[in-house]
């Protein structure tokens, strides 16, 4: 199951040596995962109220991601209530977006964000 995080989106978006490690790694502690994340990721999205949600949003999204559409999200994205929100997908990317090949897409979208300046208020 740790291999196919790395594999079940779309092969070749990560280093096949990594998934290797990191299930090497977690076989150190057992042989057994627990499903409920997996179960909630997948059946029971979204997970919060996006009307809910105040603060700023970026919602990043591979290419490639099994877990939820571009539909899915766009709904959720047009739901959340701050202006103060991005939406982006990053070409050549699966689900997990930290390891995979092109991460520096991602780390890249994610300083972007959060050195965005200060948006210069309207008045009414």
């Amino acid at each position: 199951m740790i291999r196919s995080i790395f594999t079940r989106d779309k092969v070749g978006t990560s280093d096949p040596a990594l998934g290797e490690f990191v299930a090497d790694q977690e076989l150190k502690f057992g042989d057994q995962v627990p499903t409920g994340t997996y179960l909630d990721m997948t059946a029971h999205l979204p997970m919060v109220d996006p009307a809910k949600v105040l603060s700023p949003v970026l919602l990043i999204r591979g290419e490639y991601d099994g877990i939820a559409t571009v539909g899915d999200l766009l709904d959720f994205y047009l739901q959340l209530p701050s202006g103060n929100r991005q939406f982006v997908i990053l070409p050549g990317m699966a689900h997990s977006v930290v390891s995979g090949l092109n991460r520096q897409l991602f780390w890249h979208a994610m300083r972007a964000f959060l050195t965005m300046p200060a948006p210069t208020q309207v008045s009414a």
